[in-house]
């Protein structure tokens, strides 16, 4: 586990570095020019540096604990998260900025707080009902013969769990965040144990819902069937273009300049494309590979079932919100505000990824090299492919 925790620590410092870096590049034309930064051409970068060091000390304080404390106060974080996003819709507590209220004064987002809160309850929920989640049967359900306890512990109480923090983040107009919470808690249902057939008619209920939604919203549905012609994603593409294999150098961007506005939040990626290359766009991509990948063995090889979903669960988060960021700026889906973990400016997200971070370094820490893998519980029922679980 030594390698795997230098291997994840790392990634996330060179993924943190290269951030800055890119920030002070990306961000410079703009904070000359803006009035909010009073011609401080450092402005964005020392707001970042003070979320990082907060990060950091997150970061350092996750990795000495216990990773199961997390679990056990993880209705601490839910109930937190639920009251302040509640708190964003208040007129005078939230903050709207670019016509989305996601903020509460100073800055703070608790749609990135909601995030963890669904991953550390759901691991709580799922660890104490992984027996009965076993013992659901199909039959049963339709003749109403399954106990409420099993149900409720195998189905109910983990979709009430992210659908009271889903619905203020939509209330919010944030799809993005709703969306990548949801498909977070489906990894997780699903390697704890749950039925497919349980979350099949939930999903796709919730899937029709997310589709009517936006094909009222002009906007949104605009960039749905236009994918690529979006003005931010044909500039992206065109700095990818000019940065070619080396890059124009540090600094050089033309894009950035005149052409991509806010090039420093979401669409951060195509500036480091252009200004440093092919070779440190791969670079940044194997860091997150690395990351997701040693994640992935680490949360394996947990002493307990919570901390196998709560590793997994953190390591999807991670892993499809850069996705998600890098498939936006290169055409591949339509536009949505998704920053790229460690890297983007955005001062909420970078702090608690670096807590996420410090949570999977105490699982490396902590974990049992003597056993096998953990396995999902629903698997261990297959005496060809199960492996002995934990306790």
């Amino acid at each position: 586990m030594k390698k795997s925790f230098a291997a994840i620590l790392v990634s996330v410092l060179f993924l943190l570095g290269l951030g800055l870096v890119m920030l002070y590049s990306a961000s410079y034309p703009y904070a000359q020019k803006a009035s909010l930064c009073h011609g401080d051409l450092y402005w964005f970068v020392k707001r970042q540096l003070i979320w990082g060091a907060i990060g950091l000390v997150g970061l350092l304080i996750a990795t000495k604990l216990d990773y199961n404390l997390w679990v056990k106060a993880a209705w601490v974080f839910w109930v937190a998260a639920f009251i302040m996003l509640v708190l964003v819709l208040v007129p005078g507590l939230g903050m709207r900025i670019n016509g989305a209220r996601r903020w509460l004064k100073p800055g703070f987002q608790p749609s990135e707080l909601g995030k963890v809160a669904v991953i550390f309850t759901l691991a709580w929920c799922l660890d104490r009902g992984r027996v009965p989640i076993q013992n659901i049967r199909f039959w049963k359900c339709i003749r109403f013969q399954q106990k409420l306890s099993e149900f409720g512990w195998g189905f109910l109480l983990p979709m009430s769990v992210m659908g009271f923090i889903v619905l203020p983040i939509m209330c919010e107009t944030d799809v993005g965040t709703s969306v990548l919470i949801g498909v977070v808690g489906l990894c997780m249902m699903l390697l704890g144990g749950v039925r497919w057939w349980l979350l099949l008619p939930s999903y796709g209920a919730a899937a029709w819902v997310l589709y009517e939604y936006l094909r009222r919203d002009p906007g949104r549905w605009g960039r749905i069937t236009n994918i690529g012609t979006d003005v931010q994603q044909v500039y992206a593409k065109a700095a990818f273009a000019l940065g070619g294999f080396k890059g124009v150098g540090l600094g050089l961007s033309r894009v950035k300049e005149h052409y991509l506005p806010l090039a420093f939040s979401d669409f951060i990626a195509p500036i480091i494309g252009e200004e440093l290359g092919f070779c440190w766009m791969v670079a940044m991509l194997l860091a997150f590979v690395m990351l997701i990948a040693v994640g992935v063995h680490v949360s394996t090889r947990a002493r307990e079932h919570a901390g196998y979903l709560m590793g997994m669960g953190l390591v999807t988060l991670i892993g499809l919100q850069g996705l998600i960021n890098l498939a936006v700026v290169t055409s591949c889906i339509p536009n949505k505000g998704m920053p790229l973990p460690f890297i983007s400016y955005g001062g909420t997200d970078l702090c608690v990824l670096l807590v996420c971070a410090g949570v999977l370094l105490s699982i490396a820490r902590h974990a049992d090299t003597s056993e096998p893998a953990m396995l999902p519980a629903r698997r261990a029922t297959n005496p060809f492919k199960a492996r002995t679980l934990h306790g």
